[in-house]
């Protein structure tokens, strides 16, 4: 091993690191330092240091040597620095909060090099995310006994008034408690369920952040469980708690609740189809009937779609992926048997969206996963390759596929361009979609003549 460097937990520091610790005590703090006690890697936490015994002005002059700064939080004793390997992480000044009024937003957060790194880490939320590793010795500062709740699979906070402080630290616990497999301390569990009602002043976009970590962990039915029996869920996602307690019917074994987030956790760990299986049945509860003695839910579908486009965009979500998970969940409900006939898997397709195949056929298995379904593999790989066979004929399937486009519309029937036009185009696709040899440039123009 070269000199002066160090290896710990299987790491050796970098070129820059070994230069803030020439002039005080350099650590990684919080999640990192836990996922390393754990020899997880595959979640990537972000990357956080505290210095300290060095001023902020020096330790800026020191990361500029190798790399760019950005002081945005100096007033904060944080720095963001770009390293020489392309990441971005945070170096901060260990710092203490003290409370100046009722709100949780109300605190005056000071930094001061000659802190101990003790005084940072209890101010921290959870005693898993209050260690650091020194990256001089190896050594590991754990003023909380966290490695031992870590160890015992525990979740505790650090004190009583950290939900206050900051009350997204309760679906930060959630998503913890699902992605570690952790349990919730009966101290930690009461004070969660006394400040629940803080989470309506925490921003939309906060509480997304949250959600999707949760959807992400191995069984994110574990933290929608806790989050119904703690009274969370209906604070931030009533729409996935009113489906508690609807009974279904002989193709389900369990209430619409129970299915759903059975359904997330047998999806795929892709966002999209996560949060499909999730909501694919919210509109159940309002679309419920009984008929001749058995519960039925027509239409279900339809009413799902409208909410789960609700929720994601009351959580702030992109347009594009509320537009890709809002049709995932319409669409659903389809049921493609021996009988259907090419053309009808080309209007399928061309309903659906080439692009979104492989997504809703992943959102079946889930569901039908979910509820204990056989033969669930060979089902949605028979289907998988009868949509290929068409994909793969080259048939015309949306308006750009076609050999004429607009201009062609346009110039043939002398109208302007508007709404006219996107009609005549939907004509022509409808028809080469069910004669794929009409998708001729000749006998598109004839058939655009005819429109006259």
């Amino acid at each position: 091993m070269a000199k002066n460097r160090n290896i710990t937990f299987g790491r050796e520091t970098f070129e820059w690191e070994r230069a803030l610790l020439e002039r005080g005590e350099l650590y990684l703090v919080g999640g990192v330092v836990r996922d390393l006690i754990l020899e997880r890697t595959e979640d990537s936490p972000d990357t956080d240091y505290i210095i300290c015994g060095v001023t902020y002005d020096e330790v800026v002059t020191i990361l500029e040597g190798f790399g760019k700064t950005n002081l945005v939080g100096n007033s904060f004793g944080v720095i963001k620095f770009d390293t020489p390997d392309g990441e971005t992480v945070d170096i901060s000044l260990p710092r203490t909060e003290s409370s100046t009024g009722a709100g949780h937003r109300d605190f005056d957060v000071r930094y001061d090099e000659q802190l101990p790194v003790e005084t940072d880490l209890e101010r921290r939320d959870f005693t898993i995310n209050s260690m650091a590793l020194h990256l001089g010795d190896g050594k590991i500062i754990d003023p909380l006994c966290g490695r031992d709740d870590l160890e015992r699979k525990i979740l505790r906070v650090n004190r009583p008034t950290s939900f206050v402080e900051d009350p997204l630290r309760i679906l930060r616990g959630v998503q913890f408690m699902a992605r570690f497999s952790l349990t919730v301390e009966e101290g930690t569990r009461a004070l969660i369920e006394e400040h629940r009602e803080l989470l309506g002043t925490v921003s939309l976009e906060r509480v997304r952040d949250e959600l999707n970590k949760l959807i992400l962990a191995p069984r994110p039915s574990e933290g929608f469980i806790f989050m119904h029996e703690t009274g969370i869920l209906p604070v931030i996602f009533c729409e996935l708690d009113d489906t508690w307690g609807i009974s279904q019917n002989e193709f389900h074994p369990d209430d619409v609740f129970y299915h759903s987030i059975k359904s997330c956790d047998a999806a795929e760990p892709k966002l999209q189809v996560r949060w499909s299986a999730l909501i694919h049945d919210l509109g159940k509860p309002k679309m419920k009937r009984e008929v001749d003695g058995r519960n039925v839910f027509y239409r279900h579908e339809e009413e799902s779609a409208d909410i789960a486009e609700r929720v994601l965009s009351r959580l702030r979500f992109p347009k594009d992926f509320i537009r890709t998970v809002v049709h995932l969940v319409r669409y659903h409900m389809f049921n493609i048997t021996e009988e259907w006939t090419d053309g009808a898997l080309r209007r399928f397709l061309s309903k659906i969206g080439p692009e979104n195949v492989d997504d809703l056929l992943a959102l079946r298995l889930a569901d039908m996963r979910s509820r204990g379904d056989e033969d669930v593999e060979s089902q949605v790989e028979w289907v998988r390759g009868e949509l290929q066979r068409i994909i793969e004929s080259e048939a015309a399937l949306k308006r750009t596929d076609l050999e004429v486009n607009g201009k062609d519309i346009i110039e043939v029937l002398g109208v302007e361009p508007g709404q006219k036009v996107g009609d005549a185009l939907q004509r022509l696709l409808d028809m080469v979609i069910d004669e794929p040899e009409l998708n001729n440039r000749e006998k598109l123009l004839e058939l655009i003549e005819e429109m006259r």
